[in-house]
């Protein structure tokens, strides 16, 4: 990382936070907000999402939105299965348990939180 800016060229760099606070994403960094996370998912083959199995939910006013690009999501949301298609955007409200269940691949998504989820905000159901 050169002067504190994450090069989005850099193959190490996909699939990571662009937007937030994860540690590669520096305050001083462009891609920094303390408003807004935005995460892009990129999943060319069938591999586990392991940090994103854990059934969870975020404290107010913390909203998540996922926009599915490529493949599909199978959620449950609050004892409901969702499946989100390309094209489709999913809100899930604060306090809303939820958790990624199945996908297909090859599997494109942004996952945006607002304002920023930190692990005080998770709550875990598990």
């Amino acid at each position: 990382m050169k002067s504190g800016k994450l090069d989005l060229q850099d193959p190490q760099n996909f699939n990571r936070w662009i937007v937030g606070i994860p540690p590669d994403v520096p305050i001083v960094s462009d891609f920094y907000s303390d408003q807004i996370q935005i995460a892009y998912v990129n999943n060319p083959e069938r591999k586990r999402f392991n940090s994103f199995q854990i059934e969870h939910w975020h404290t107010p006013p913390i909203e998540e939105y996922i926009l599915v690009m490529q493949g599909t999501l199978k959620l449950r949301i609050d004892d409901k299965l969702i499946i989100i298609k390309p094209q489709q955007l999913l809100k899930i409200p604060p306090k809303i348990p939820h958790k990624i269940i199945d996908y297909s691949s090859p599997l494109q998504y942004f996952l945006i939180r607002a304002p920023i989820s930190t692990e005080k905000t998770k709550v875990t159901t598990e």
